[in-house]
């Protein structure tokens, strides 16, 4: 007997800041500034593409660092989440902006990044950082397929099973499915930005 059809997903990654936010603009110009490529790219997907968002040209600039992190340590206090993390190394300057723009803005996070494989020496651990019980904000650069940040989750519950994810959050969307990908595992994606908010690149 044939097994009933999967429901389709079709998913949008939820917008974090208002286009009329300063911070917002500003944020759009840095990136196409310094992290918008164009050219012939292989994606950590292994997908082929004609641009590229080199998101660590923006995230390691004071001012790039300190406009996410405000953004992000927002939308977790409105959401009340603890915690927040990533895998390395994209999300990584994320994660540290956050912590310091959280500690700021008087509503300090835990704040933690996965490691890709387990130490080979020393304690041997995955996460590096403070988690702290409850939900816990997933977060990366850019987000293709979503495929990084479930390699995070998968790292994160190796050594905590107890920890929730429920949410995931990115500096820019590719709108190529992850919101989707994601959807189909229970996560809400967001997006400060996403590739539509640059006319002009294919």
């Amino acid at each position: 007997m044939a097994r009933p059809a999967q429901p389709q997903v079709h998913a949008h990654a939820e917008d974090v800041a208002g286009r009329a936010d300063s911070r917002w603009l500003r944020l759009q110009e840095l990136i196409r500034e310094y992290s918008l490529k164009t050219g012939a790219f292989t994606l950590s997907s292994g997908a082929q593409s004609t641009y590229l968002f080199q998101l660590r040209q923006t995230t390691l600039l004071p001012e790039g660092a300190a406009l996410i992190g405000g953004i992000i340590v927002e939308y977790m206090k409105r959401l009340e989440i603890a915690s927040i993390g990533g895998l390395e190394m994209g999300a990584v300057p994320i994660v540290a902006a956050v912590a310091a723009m959280s500690h700021l803005k008087d509503y300090p996070v835990g704040a933690f990044f996965v490691r890709k494989e387990q130490k080979a020496h020393g304690a041997r651990e995955r996460i590096d950082g403070h988690l702290r019980q409850g939900e816990v904000l997933m977060v990366d650069d850019v987000a293709t397929t979503g495929g990084s940040i479930l390699k995070a989750i998968e790292g994160m519950m190796s050594e905590c099973p107890q920890a929730r994810v429920h949410r995931a959050l990115v500096v820019v969307d590719r709108e190529e499915g992850a919101a989707e990908n994601l959807g189909r595992h229970g996560i809400k994606l967001a997006a400060i930005l996403k590739r539509s908010d640059f006319p002009g690149i294919l």
